[in-house]
């Protein structure tokens, strides 16, 4: 039983960290290519101010998502522990 639960739980890690790596990857691949065409818009290619703030925005929110899973996992592993 001991030895199910340890799996179930390396899946669910495994699982988690390959999300965080793709929706990151994602949300600042789409923040600096949007970045770039509003910098191209508004200042001709000259300035990457909006590519480097959607970049990081993108970042940011993968973030955010990943502790958000992760603390919502912890709570279920509690909840589960209890009963």
């Amino acid at each position: 039983m001991n030895i199910q639960k340890n799996n179930k739980t390396v899946i669910i890690t495994i699982n988690m960290v390959i999300s965080f790596f793709s929706e990151t990857f994602v949300g600042m691949a789409l923040g600096f290519f949007l970045g770039r065409y509003f910098d191209n818009l508004l200042f001709d290619g000259e300035r990457m101010i909006f590519a480097y703030v959607l970049l990081f925005l993108g970042l940011f929110a993968g973030l955010i998502n990943f502790i958000k899973r992760v603390l919502k996992n912890i709570a279920k592993e509690e909840k589960n522990e209890k009963s």
